[in-house]
């Protein structure tokens, strides 16, 4: 499913927040390490940069043609550790890195 839920580790009875990350399978996840910024992704292809606080910030979508970027399932992802950059690693062996405009 492409739910996502937070949890307070203090307190292991319920979420604190639940929501619909993605309408198919989530496949990957990755939270960076200083931005209060996450990304996940998901078995459609769609990849969604989110706030901490839930608001999404981008949704990344690859599309197939000629010259156009190709790219299976979303299988990994991992921001660098102190800049806003995004890589995305697909089933089919493709690579991609993003970085924020703002």
């Amino acid at each position: 499913s492409g739910e996502l839920k937070f949890w307070d580790l203090r307190y292991n009875k319920s979420s604190v927040k639940t929501f619909e990350a993605h309408r198919s399978p989530m496949t990957a996840l990755a939270v960076h390490a200083f931005a209060p910024v996450y990304a996940t992704g998901s078995h459609n292809q769609f990849i969604k940069v989110f706030r901490q606080d839930g608001d999404q910030l981008a949704l990344i979508r690859y599309h197939e043609g000629f010259l156009g970027e190709r790219i299976g399932p979303v299988s990994c992802l991992a921001f660098h550790p102190h800049r806003l950059l995004l890589a995305a690693g697909a089933t089919d062996s493709l690579i991609a890195i993003y970085s924020s405009d703002k």
